[in-house]
């Protein structure tokens, strides 16, 4: 029987190939305002089960509204290392210490830094790298301690609620499994600008018996922002601008289950749900690829396209989204601008080939 421990192992011991078999990340290459990175925080359920924390965002921001997300956002400045971005923002948004040594002696656990994912390219443009963590708890910890001492609190201007889920639910479609928690998963092989991509989505209760109980606590700030499971349109609309236009034709009554704010209710039930999807869905499931299966055959995340993007492109550039990464962006049709608009030929041949699905 496959243990935790060797879970955990399967994440460390993954190696992330970067560009062009490069050292280092293209992440390091871009400037500063295009490298983000998100943490991946994993911790140990009460069935066993290796789970996952998630915030869904406030509603309030400019980019991805009310989206399901991982904790994280952009570098300060060119001195910090992904770890430092993805733990700092994660300070930020839901209060947890980016100090082991304050978490180890106020809370009795320390976070793990297993691994960094590679980049990702973001719908906006930005490379991130997903940073792995796992809750190591050094003693026993009585539960009823560890909610009443465990300082977590949601940043208003950043995140709206708080949950977790079994990372392992992530592993459709790859292994069909019945999920543990997951009421509905879908994935479609569809193409953005030409290139090869992943549209997943995954849908959990937000009440959940086998929640946590120290995040069951946290007050949700979703209510005071008004949202109210209504509109209609606007969520359609916001679905059309982040949706590769194959999906929309070939899928169109799957996606518009879909939800906008990535809460949302469910169709027979009618109770509410959280809907995780696009990149942080993809993330997830070669995250849970890796820790369940090993190193997998295919290609992880977008380095190749985005060294080809800056180097072939020269897109990525400067702190201003250019011309051509805004129609790429905003592309609504198959025939409109794609990636091989800005690379050459072959290399655009290249990507499609290394992306194939």
């Amino acid at each position: 029987m496959v243990t935790r421990e060797q879970y955990l192992q399967n994440i460390k011991n993954h190696v992330v190939r970067h560009f062009q078999n490069h050292q280092e990340s293209i992440w390091h290459k871009l400037p500063i305002s295009r490298r983000s990175s998100v943490f991946i925080l994993l911790f140990l359920g009460q069935l066993g089960e290796l789970r996952v924390i998630l915030t869904k965002r406030s509603s309030k921001l400019r980019n991805f509204p009310g989206h399901i997300s991982l904790p994280g956002g952009k570098a300060d400045d060119g001195l910090e290392s992904e770890w430092h971005v993805a733990r700092r923002e994660m300070e930020e948004e839901i209060g947890l210490s980016s100090n082991n040594d304050e978490l180890e002696q106020k809370y009795g656990f320390t976070i793990d830094h297993l691994n960094i994912l590679p980049s990702y390219l973001s719908r906006t443009f930005s490379a991130v790298r997903p940073c792995i963590g796992y809750m190591n708890f050094s003693k026993k910890v009585d539960e009823s301690d560890l909610i009443h001492n465990l300082k977590i609190n949601l940043n208003p201007g950043e995140s709206s609620s708080i949950f977790s889920c079994p990372l392992r639910d992530f592993l459709y479609p790859v292994v069909e499994e019945e999920p543990l928690e997951s009421l509905d998963r879908n994935s479609y092989a569809v193409k953005w600008g030409g290139i090869p991509w992943n549209l997943r989505s995954y849908t959990f209760l937000q009440t959940n018996s086998n929640e946590a109980s120290w995040l069951k606590g946290i007050k949700d700030l979703s209510a005071s922002e008004d949202e109210d499971d209504q509109g209609t349109d606007i969520d359609n609309s916001e679905k059309e601008s982040v949706t590769p236009p194959e999906a929309r034709k070939k899928t169109k009554k799957d996606l518009s289950e879909w939800g906008r704010l990535g809460s949302r209710r469910h169709s027979e039930t009618n109770e509410k749900i959280y809907d995780v999807w696009g990149l942080t869905a993809n993330i997830l499931h070669d995250l849970a690829d890796v820790t369940y299966r090993g190193p997998p055959k295919r290609e992880l995340g977008e380095e190749e396209l985005i060294y080809s993007i800056w180097k072939y492109g020269n897109q990525m550039r400067a702190k201003e989204r250019s011309e051509a990464e805004v129609k790429l962006i905003q592309s609504k049709a198959m025939d409109d601008f794609g990636f091989g608009e800005i690379l050459p030929r072959t290399e655009f041949n290249r990507l499609k080939k290394l992306y194939k699905l």
